[in-house]
């Protein structure tokens, strides 16, 4: 099977602000019995690549034994600078691999090791792309759907190859039987990530926390992800297994991952290490901690949340926590969170910082005169000169008042 991107794209149309979104159409064709194969896609990116070939697979009802691609970078790669030769990419080849089929990516400027797709591609372009071209299409199913629909009407024109019968009757007569069987279960991506067990004994993977058995925290872990399925891995071998969460910044917790009654919790978050911190800040804060964590149904979902409120009582700022704790439990009923406590803080924050209010200007007081110092006026010292304070002046003073 020989696969590529056609040159030309579709679109699809907003209803509304009338806006066009271009669409890559994906083209496979079979060189003997020259069957084809297109769909469309909003990019040409991996997922979409390996999503377009699982569409093709189940579209023959089998697999080549050969898939040949382009030399596009979502299929192979240049080994070096200095040669032509390329690289399958891992997740291609994996997929592949999972096929049981293998890709012998086409030479770079060597047209002809693809003949038969770029004559594929010119059909899809003259007798679907081109032909659709006067309609509007609103969703990618729809797009789609008229896609199939001219691609049937391809595969079932007659004569074809000077013939009486059909692109799809020599597959059907002499290829179909050639081709591998599809697996018994669809293929699905496998997304590897790493991870670190926390102190509350979850990982975090995007926004969402995983449990794990208690002991392995403080490790970093392996975790795999196919489908919907997430596994966590340590050594090698699988420690929890927990199907995707959906809903943002939530917890998926197994409670048989949480440490057993009196069990050594070196290392761990526990209830009784947060009241103790909290203590230190205030019985408020305690307060606060304990509704908090009465609230889980499984205590370790609280233990973040306990050490971000904690955390709002550094750099000098315990005594606002605890005033913000104190609003919070006088109302029983309210329900703790960090985001309550963060909101309750501000507020205590901006009340202290507030700026006192103008005096009004009937009780304004002017500001009393100076008051000069009692005593011998000495303001006009300087104006008779310095001649004044010469000796002969002083001298002749002197004289005169004892005369």
């Amino acid at each position: 099977m020989q696969v590529d991107w056609a040159g030309t794209p579709m679109r699809l149309t907003d209803p509304i602000t009338r806006q066009h979104t271009k669409v890559s159409v994906f083209v496979a064709t079979l060189p003997y019995s020259g069957l084809v194969f297109a769909y469309g896609t909003l990019d040409e990116k991996m997922p979409a690549w390996l999503e377009c070939h699982r569409r093709v697979f189940e579209f023959l009802g089998g697999v080549p034994l050969i898939v040949v691609p382009d030399n596009a970078s979502t299929a192979s790669n240049q080994i070096s600078s200095s040669s032509r030769a390329r690289e399958v990419n891992p997740a291609y080849a994996e997929f592949l691999e999972y096929h049981q089929t293998a890709a012998v990516p086409a030479r770079a400027y060597r047209p002809r090791d693809k003949g038969n797709v770029e004559a594929g591609v010119k059909v899809v372009t003259n007798w679907v792309i081109h032909f659709l071209e006067g309609r509007v299409f609103v969703t990618l199913d729809d797009l789609n759907a008229a896609i199939a629909e001219q691609v049937e009407v391809i595969n079932s024109r007659v004569p074809f190859r000077g013939e009486s019968r059909s692109r799809r009757d020599w597959f059907e007569e002499l290829e179909r039987a050639e081709l591998l069987d599809l697996p018994e279960h669809r293929w699905e991506p496998v997304v590897w990530r790493k991870a670190k067990v926390h102190r509350d004994w979850h990982i975090q993977i995007d926004t969402i926390k995983y449990s794990v058995p208690y002991e392995f925290a403080g490790l970093t872990v392996d975790v795999r992800i196919i489908g919907t399925q997430l596994e966590v891995l340590a050594a090698a071998e699988v420690i929890a297994m927990h199907q995707l969460g959906v809903r943002k910044n939530g917890y998926v917790t197994n409670p048989e991952h949480a440490p057993a009654h009196l069990t050594d919790t070196t290392g761990l978050w526990t209830r009784a290490y947060f009241t103790r911190q909290a203590a230190k800040v205030g019985p408020s804060t305690v307060v606060a901690i304990e509704r908090l964590l009465d609230g889980r149904k499984i205590e370790a979902q609280g233990f973040r949340s306990c050490m971000n409120i904690l955390d709002l009582g550094k750099s000098g700022n315990r005594m606002l926590l605890e005033q913000a704790c104190t609003r919070l439990i006088t109302d029983e009923y309210r329900q703790i969170t960090y985001t309550a406590v963060k909101h309750a803080l501000t507020a205590v924050r901006a009340e202290q910082d507030e700026r006192p209010r103008s005096t009004p200007a009937a009780d304004r007081t002017s500001t009393p005169a100076p008051v000069r110092p009692t005593g011998r006026d000495t303001s006009g010292a300087y104006l008779a000169g310095a001649e004044a304070f010469s000796l002969d002046a002083l001298t002749r003073k002197e004289t005169g008042d004892a005369s």
